[in-house]
């Protein structure tokens, strides 16, 4: 080999080693590039996770909330049925009643307006009588 082939290896050698050594510095700045990453993304992901339990908690206690409300709302709805039920029956017992009384008032009413009536046609008969000459 000649002396300026020896050189030009000698050249080619140092660039290698450069371009080894460069590479392996962009290898290790990414290594690091990508643990930093993955670092972010790790903490975001707990950031994340814990802010959606925080957020599912709120979420079950209002569920929990609502039930609560709606299981009282329930009960005081049956309450109110049961109460109107009862004043429905109370007043149907009232109408009942009313109507028998109704009744009753007419039907006596009916009696005393026959009684006035059979009176009326006495008087009218007594009247009648004495308007004839003896």
């Amino acid at each position: 080999m000649t002396h300026g082939s020896s050189d030009r290896l000698d050249q080619i050698e140092a660039l290698l080693q450069r371009s080894i050594i460069a590479s392996d510095e962009r290898m290790t700045r990414f290594e690091q590039s990508s643990n930093e990453r993955m670092t972010r993304i790790e903490q975001s992901m707990e950031v994340n996770r814990i802010e959606s339990n925080e957020r599912l908690t709120r979420i079950e206690q209002a569920v929990e909330s609502n039930n609560r409300f709606l299981e009282a709302f329930g009960r005081d709805v049956k309450r109110f049925t049961e109460t109107a039920n009862n004043l429905t029956n109370r007043i149907d017992g009232i109408i009942f009643t009313a109507n028998q009384d109704r009744q009753e008032t007419n039907s006596r009413y009916s009696g005393i307006q026959r009684q006035v009536t059979t009176i009326d046609q006495k008087i009218d008969r007594l009247l009648g009588d004495s308007d004839q000459p003896h």
